[in-house]
């Protein structure tokens, strides 16, 4: 099949030549259907979305998925209604992902910022504590991370650090005492 030979142009029209082979003589020619089809795409999803440019991209992949399979939409009895029914489900799911997304962002401007703890009040979260623990190795680093902040359970380490339940039992156990090595601190191991 020859490649199409269409552009557009800055104004938003199509120029292009209807010398187009098809891949078998069951198929039309893909670049009249292309110049028939694109203005009328971009006009029913311009009239869904408000945003003309965001209609040209949509019709720009709906006539880009039917180019890339013509053997089988060219010999359909209504070509257009395909590519019409394409455009109009990604014209949805683009409208509904910007919908989930300004969800998320409202979401995330009503969330209530995370008042500083008193260092001195809850050690846990002294900067110079959390100095010391990341010079911990990895494992025991995420350990004390994911048991003391994400509070999870021994067996829930084991499945984050993909290890067995003893092992992470371990790493919890080994930067404890570590932690409390390099604090200068008696810490009291908790089961």
């Amino acid at each position: 099949m020859t490649q199409p030979t269409f552009a557009l142009r800055g104004d938003g029209t199509v120029e292009g030549s209807s010398e187009v082979a098809s891949d078998s003589g069951e198929s039309p020619p893909f670049g009249p259907f292309f110049l028939d089809e694109y203005p009328r795409l971009v006009a029913m999803v311009h009239a869904l979305s408000g945003d003309r440019g965001h209609a040209e991209d949509v019709a720009q992949e709906a006539l880009l998925r039917a180019y890339r399979q013509w053997g089988v939409v060219g010999a359909y009895d209504r070509p257009g209604a395909w590519s019409r029914r394409v455009a109009l489900n990604l014209a949805t799911s683009a409208r509904r992902r910007r919908r989930s997304e300004h969800r998320a962002v409202i979401r995330l401007a009503l969330r209530p910022e995370p008042t500083p703890a008193d260092p001195v009040a809850d050690p846990v979260v002294s900067a110079d504590v959390w100095a010391v623990v990341r010079t911990l190795p990895r494992q025991q680093a995420a350990a004390l991370v994911l048991y003391y902040l994400a509070d999870e359970s021994v067996a829930d380490l084991a499945v984050s650090l993909d290890c067995a339940p003893g092992t992470a039992k371990a790493h919890l156990h080994q930067a404890r005492a570590a932690l409390a090595a390099r604090l200068g601190t008696d810490t009291e191991e908790q089961p």
